[in-house]
């Protein structure tokens, strides 16, 4: 099974069917945050709901450079984080990600996004990560700011959700800006 080791007791595992039920129990737990924020979290997300998302996961795993993992702490599912929108032609990726509320605030996400960057530009041969985020959305902005992404701008009305367009921020860092930042 695809694992990425980030700590101690902190993994990232590329999501199996058996995780289904505790994907859609953490998802289910933090409903009242995710809807806010995520179009794809909606009042009936079931085990079905995950068992989708694992499934079109590992196809997209063994089609491309994307792939969802499931963040595990002290072997505990509490979020996920992954690559999308992978563009081989200009290699560039995105990166999106969200945890259960009673893990925030430890530097988990950060974490996770650092490793997932370095991981892009050296082993995928990436030259831009961008990372998106509703500009409402402050603890999710803080991350990209907290290692150095740029604001590049504001994308406006891009987002439907929960019954209105919204605004993303978009962050990007380039490799060779990385190596100068890594290296401090």
């Amino acid at each position: 099974m695809f694992s990425l080791k980030i700590a101690e007791n902190l993994e990232l595992v590329l999501p199996q069917t058996r995780h289904a039920e505790e994907v859609t129990a953490v998802v289910r737990a933090n409903l009242g945050q995710l809807k806010f924020w995520m179009p794809w979290v909606t009042d009936d997300y079931s085990v079905e709901t995950a068992l989708d998302f694992i499934k079109t996961n590992l196809l997209e795993f063994a089609e491309s450079n994307t792939f969802a993992t499931v963040i595990l702490e002290q072997g505990k599912i509490v979020g996920t984080i992954g690559f999308h929108d992978f563009d081989a032609v200009n290699r560039s990726i995105q990166i999106g990600y969200w945890l259960d509320k009673n893990v925030q605030g430890k530097g988990l996400a950060t974490k996770c996004c650092r490793f997932l960057v370095e991981y892009a530009f050296e082993n995928l041969a990436i030259n831009r990560v961008q990372i998106n985020c509703n500009i409402d959305n402050l603890k999710s902005r803080a991350i990209p700011e907290r290692l150095g992404f740029k604001l590049e701008g504001i994308h406006r009305q891009v987002e439907w959700l929960n019954g209105s367009f919204h605004d993303w921020a978009i962050y990007a860092m380039l490799k060779d800006e990385w190596q100068v930042i890594s290296k401090k």
